[in-house]
């Protein structure tokens, strides 16, 4: 088997849902015993990930774009017998004995949503990046639709899926904290135009039964949600919590809703199921393919059917909850880290 590399530039990074995917597989690897090196950038990596037991080699200056295309390439001069995996960005252009991640293309099918550096940047470098790997992964077969959709030239057999999973710290219980006196929703994500956040506010303006509490910030690359103010007392945005926090928050919340329009995977739904909150989705074809028959579906782009499916499911709650919830862990069960740990030794024992 070629000697596995990681690049690991994301733990210079705040955790989001691509952040998470490296890191977990890079958790996994290492319980499973597999012997492999993350290459970081030489400057300090982010306190929201434990990395006391991953195999981490500093090298080189900066941390950006640059650091990646530029000055990892440099570590692999001489080195043979080797694939080097980027399981978040494009990875570097210049090697050779790569396989990148590409986990959406929402900023070719929805540009409008990014800034224009970031949608320019990407537009520019991913069929680039695309032509010089060896393979590449992505997490559901929507985004392996839409891979095959913008870069036909790409040999379907050389695209293979690796879904993401639930950290083994999101599980249910029942917590001893006190619950909040009025029953609360959950959503979680970064805020950004894709998430639909500005429709789930205005659905919620006019829900009386319930809070909504919003998990998130914002990230520069995405343009400004305009209509995301919350005009109401009962709508809260929390900003980022940590990963205990949200573990206690999946379960206390009296559903999880996630009103998104584009996804490549939806790992919060996974986590929200773990925790045995119900799920309303967006119904779009990524969430149909993750949720499966696990989930009450509404139409994103009505605010009205919004609204109406949180109100039906909160009058129903104590009928519907048993359902949902059993419906849920067993769709969760699915999932999981080391067999997506897994497909990535095949890979590398495949292109050795």
């Amino acid at each position: 088997m070629s000697r596995i590399y990681v690049n690991g530039r994301f733990l210079t990074r705040p955790i989001t849902g691509v952040e998470r995917y490296a890191y977990m597989i890079c958790k996994t690897l290492v319980e499973m015993g597999t012997d492999f090196t993350i290459i970081c950038p030489n400057s300090p990596l982010m306190s929201c990930y434990d990395v006391d037991n991953l195999p981490i080699v500093h090298y080189g200056f900066g941390r950006s774009h640059l650091w990646e295309q530029f000055v990892l390439p440099f570590y692999f001069i001489g080195k043979k017998d080797y694939v080097m995996f980027s399981f978040t960005g494009l990875g570097t252009i210049l090697l050779r004995n790569k396989i990148m991640t590409i986990h959406d293309l929402s900023f070719l099918d929805n540009p409008q949503w990014f800034s224009k550096g970031y949608y320019w940047w990407y537009k520019l470098m991913t069929p680039l990046a695309v032509r010089t790997s060896k393979h590449i992964i992505t997490v559901s077969e929507f985004s392996k639709k839409e891979i095959l959709r913008f870069y036909p030239f790409i040999k379907e057999e050389n695209i293979s899926i690796a879904y993401n999973a639930a950290d083994e710290k999101f599980f249910h219980f029942q917590s001893q904290d006190s619950v909040p006196t009025k029953p609360f929703a959950l959503t979680v994500s970064s805020l950004d135009p894709r998430k639909n956040f500005g429709r789930l506010i205005e659905a919620f303006k006019d829900i009386k039964e319930c809070s909504l509490f919003i998990v998130g910030s914002h990230n520069r690359i995405f343009t400004q949600e305009g209509s995301m103010t919350a005009t109401k007392d009962t709508i809260h945005f929390l900003g980022r919590v940590s990963d205990e926090e949200l573990v206690r928050l999946y379960n206390q919340a009296i559903c999880f809703i996630f009103p998104s329009l584009y996804e490549g995977f939806g790992l919060p739904v996974i986590e929200a199921m773990k925790c045995g909150c119900p799920v309303l989705v967006s119904d779009i074809p990524v969430l149909r393919e993750v949720c499966g028959e696990a989930a009450i579906y509404f139409n994103p782009h009505h605010i009205e059917d919004i609204r109406n499916t949180t109100e039906q499911f909160l009058k129903k709650n104590d009928t519907l909850r048993p359902t949902v919830i059993a419906k849920g862990y067993e769709n969760a069960n699915r999932f999981s880290w080391e067999k997506t740990a897994k497909k990535i030794i095949l890979l590398a024992q495949h292109y050795k």
